[in-house]
């Protein structure tokens, strides 16, 4: 699989993701914490929607298809399964626990090492921007509610 591809796939699970924290955020505004929980993941997934995206159409300006990592076909066709089952999840979710049990599983899916994998495989300028945006995330209000949601830890 070349970067191309993956990256296209990474960009298209990176927007299921955040359609399924925008529809938690719909599902239970009553709750003004974890909405805002939820949308705060939202755009943090669709950031990387974005980013992936142009990285993607920088490859494609170039008429490259990056190199072949054959690792990451069978990383792909897992995080695929994971993610549709709970998209199914989250559309019959009428709880908050089984709500913020998703957000969860979601935040521990393999979506995010496959991404920082990629920042490292594109062009100096693609990793300076998402190392400059990673850092604005990370600098957003202390005041954001953890929902008890772990935080992960991300290699460096």
């Amino acid at each position: 699989m070349y970067v191309v591809e993956i990256l296209e796939r990474c960009a298209d699970q990176a927007a299921r993701t955040a359609r399924v924290y925008r529809g938690l955020a719909d599902r239970f505004h009553g709750d003004h914490d974890r909405v805002h929980l939820w949308r705060e993941l939202a755009l943090e997934e669709e950031i990387h929607t974005d980013i992936l995206r142009r990285e993607l159409k920088s490859f494609q300006e170039q008429e490259q298809s990056g190199a072949f990592l054959p690792d990451f076909a069978d990383r792909l066709q897992r995080l695929d399964t994971e993610v549709r089952q709970l998209e199914a999840r989250a559309s019959t979710a009428y709880s908050l626990d089984e709500a913020l049990s998703i957000a969860v599983a979601l935040e521990q899916a393999d979506l995010e090492d496959l991404y920082d994998d990629l920042v490292l495989q594109g062009e100096p300028a693609f990793r300076l921007l998402s190392e400059r945006l990673e850092a604005a995330l990370a600098t957003k209000p202390q005041d954001t509610p953890s929902a008890g949601l772990p935080k992960r830890q991300r290699p460096r």
